[in-house]
């Protein structure tokens, strides 16, 4: 027999079997597709700097976080590097690199807030290796106002025109407006640790931030920092704290347990539990998908049987029938890898944005990835291919028959349907459980919502001429509070909060100011006191405190109100409690509110103010906005008009969950739909086997519903002993995962019994659909045919 027959009776048999073969490529390719991108995304991730010689040679210089307990701080002062490189012998090189809070950048007319600059030593080739598309970046990096462009923002903002020579107006909080001439633009770095738009040198003004060494061979990163710390090199808090020297992995690799403080935005990270559940949860799909595959597979073994008899009749060789076996298997799974792959370059996108990843197309073919794809297809082609091929040509018709009736092969595709329906269970609790977390994140950042935040700390204007000028408009403006400083990084101060048993727990006190109407316009329940306008008549320095710091700082019994807060001295007296407020997020739920004090000042006070917080009437937010901008142009000419929407901001600072539930959600559906097809496919195969049963029973007077109860039966026993052995395994995850949060949402019944209801939901409109259609049937006319 040729190929080209093989192939003919291959497409043949396809064709005859299309609702099995639909099913399975189907399934097949969703599952691969989850499958290879979450598994390409780990890979990509895994071999960050994959491209970089020195990697295992660079490290990060870490020390303890004197804020936070248990915490490292990324940040090191600015002569410790040359003084290690000098001392010890194992320091070859060092890397110093640092950040600013760009507010925006402006060419000509057009102006960019999303924008980040870093400015680095001149060593920075000797740890990353930047190539340059035009320009010279070691002129960026030694001479004063110049400025070196990712290939990408440069595209941006100057479209095809030569960027090189032009100038772009920087503004950062710390340094106002600053002009920076463009020396050089960067190509791209796959799998980079670094991320920015913008590169310039060290200033003089340099204070400190990450540092990088490069060691000589042979090193032991861990012995090197034993000796820093015997040397009593300075630390933020010399005595009290100690240095680290750590591998790169420990930036790049974040999870809840060693996650900083503060992110470091010009850091490519990698959230490695979010990671590790997303992979988990593809391999959920790839098995329900190969679970559907088995179980259509087992359901054409008759139809092909009878064939390969036909064949063994027309003089067919054993051989040439183990060639189309093969083919058939191996053909359908590499047919869905291929679909897998285009569905993939399909939702790439999409998938990038869910877990701000940077994977291409590309990628897929290069050699960090290609081999292990090539070899993932090929085990799932060519094993169930070499089994089917040399199973069904050596068995006889009489003994697939007895088989196929046997109690073995049904207690196998019921196992398999267990499987899949746990797997859904498992998925959509799982989903609800995060969606649960997510309401929680959604309580606490309602105060932020429609609230908006002005100004800059040494670099902007005054807000107060901004604030007059609003109020006499005062349309789509609810209200407004001028304020001493931000509120989602609000300055701190260290505590050492006593514990019952006499230890220390290390804290820091959360400081905010505003004038009399800083409640309403920050949302906040005051919960005991007098109103912010009766206080500032009252005492000369009032303050309000949430429920942390009553709890922490206030001697327990002792009534807050009038309390005098002797440990933060004002010019001539002393701050003193007038009302406490309820507890508000300033971060992720990962970590216990702080306690928090707001010190509340008259309007007249605050008229220096360089921050102002408007709330918004939600029903014309964009509208109110723009009039905003018009409004501040006209007030400070020449200063572009930004705002921080903290509500989007706070909710950054919990993504994390997000793109968790999002994630779950997603793969929850597939699983259904994928469980949805397995179970047409197998009750549409059960009703064509047993359309002479039903009629007889038919004629015997069964009902509709009897024939649909006969069908359902069976998968109501399977739902129910997956649901009992589904919940409580992914119970014990979910519990797991919400340690993580200091807050955490309570489950309710519903969260068990939904995903029973909706498998159960899905299987009697699948299943009922069949018996249904199969009970329309003229059952005289189907004895006859059968």
């Amino acid at each position: 027999m040729t190929l080209f027959a093989t192939l003919k009776i291959i497409v043949r048999s396809w064709w005859r079997n299309k609702v099995f073969f639909l099913i399975s490529v189907l399934s097949l390719t969703v599952g691969l597709a989850c499958t290879n991108l979450l598994f390409t995304y780990f890979v990509h991730d895994y071999n960050f700097e994959s491209g970089n010689r020195n990697k295992d040679r660079i490290f990060c210089l870490q020390q303890d976080d004197p804020l936070q307990e248990g915490s490292k701080a990324t940040y090191v002062s600015a002569g410790i590097p040359s003084v290690l490189k000098e001392k010890y012998a194992e320091v070859t090189d060092y890397l110093r690199l640092s950040s600013y809070d760009v507010q925006y950048c402006r060419y000509q007319e057009n102006v960019f807030r999303e924008a980040r600059l870093i400015c680095a030593d001149t060593t920075m080739q000797h740890f990353f290796t930047y190539q340059s598309i035009a320009g010279c970046l070691k002129q960026a990096l030694e001479q004063p106002g110049k400025v070196a462009l990712s290939e990408a923002f440069a595209r941006k903002v100057f479209g095809d025109k030569n960027p090189l020579g032009e100038l772009l107006e920087v503004k950062t909080a710390m340094d106002g407006v600053k002009r920076y001439e463009v020396t050089a633009v960067l190509k791209p770095r796959p799998q980079s640790l670094l991320r920015f738009e913008m590169l310039t040198g060290m200033d003089a003004h340099f204070f400190g931030g990450l540092t990088f060494l490069q060691l000589a061979p042979h090193t032991s990163p861990r012995q090197l920092a034993e000796k820093i710390n015997r040397d009593k090199v300075p630390t933020l808090m010399p005595g009290e704290t100690k240095y680290y020297v750590e591998p790169l992995s420990v930036l790049y690799f974040v999870t809840p347990g060693n996650s900083p403080r503060r992110s470091l935005s010009y850091i490519n990270q990698s959230n490695m539990q979010l990671l590790y559940i997303s992979l988990t949860s593809a391999l959920l799909i790839l098995i329900i998908a190969c679970c559907n595959y088995t179980n259509m597979s087992l359901s054409r073994v008759l139809q092909q049987l009878k064939m390969i008899h036909v064949e063994k009749l027309m003089g067919s060789r054993k051989k040439d029938i183990r060639l189309q076996l093969f083919g058939d298997a191996f053909l359908t799974v590499l047919l869905a890898f291929v679909l897998s792959l285009l569905a993939i370059s399909d939702c790439l996108s999409f998938f990038n944005r869910l877990l701000a990843s940077h994977l291409d197309i590309p990628f897929f073919f290069n050699m960090q990835m290609l081999p292990f794809l090539l070899l993932f297809v090929l085990i799932m082609a060519i094993v169930p291919a070499c089994y089917i091929s040399r199973k069904l040509s050596a068995l006889s018709f009489s003994e697939y028959r007895t088989l196929q009736a046997g109690k073995r092969k049904q207690r196998f595709v019921s196992c398999l349907v267990v499987l899949q329906f746990m797997i859904s269970m498992g998925l959509i609790y799982a989903t609800l459980t995060a969606n649960r977390q997510i309401s929680l994140i959604n309580e606490h950042a309602a105060c932020y919502e429609n609230l908006i935040e002005i100004g800059a700390s040494n670099a902007s204007p005054s807000v107060a001429p901004l604030k007059d000028e609003l109020e006499k408009q005062g349309q789509g403006i609810q209200s407004m509070s001028l304020s001493g400083g931000p509120v989602l990084s609000s300055w701190i101060q260290e505590l050492a909060i006593k514990q019952p048993d006499g230890t220390e727990k290390k804290s820091h006190l959360v400081m905010l100011s505003g004038d009399t109407d800083v409640v309403s316009t920050m949302g906040l329940q005051q919960l005991s006191g007098d109103s912010p306008q009766q206080l500032v008549e009252k005492y000369p320095y009032p303050v309000l405190v949430n429920e942390s710091y009553v709890r922490n700082l206030v001697p327990s019994g002792v009534n807050p109100i009038g309390h005098l807060m002797a440990e933060f001295a004002m010019a001539d007296s002393i701050y003193t409690i007038g009302g406490v407020v309820k507890d508000f997020s300033t971060g992720s739920l990962e970590a216990e509110v702080n306690p928090c004090m707001i010190h509340v000042a008259s309007a007249d006070k605050m008229s220096r103010s360089d921050y102002l917080h408007i709330r918004l009437e939600p029903e014309r937010c964009q509208e109110t906005l723009r009039r905003i901008g018009q409004v501040w142009e006209k007030v400070n000419e020449g200063s572009v008009f930004q705002y921080t929407d903290l509500h989007r901001e706070f909710m950054k600072r919990n993504d994390k969950v997000c793109s968790l539930s999002k994630m779950l959600i997603g793969y929850s559906l597939i699983g259904l739909a994928l469980t949805c097809f397995g179970l047409f496919g197998i009750s549409w195969y059960a009703t064509r086997q047993r359309i002479r049963e039903i009629s007889i029973r038919k004629i015997h007077g069964a009902t509709a519903w009897h024939i649909i109860w006969l069908f359902c039966k069976p998968f109501c026993l399977q739902i129910a002993v997956a649901y009992l052995l589904a919940i409580p395994t992914v119970y014990g995850l979910m519990f797991r995962w919400r340690e993580q949060f200091a807050y955490k949402a309570d489950w309710t019944i519903t969260d068990f019994l939904l995903p029973l209801m909706i498998v159960v939901g899905i299987s009697a409109i699948t299943i009922g659909l069949q018996g249904y259609l199969l009970n329309k049937v003229n059952p005289i006319e189907s004895i006859k045919t059968e």
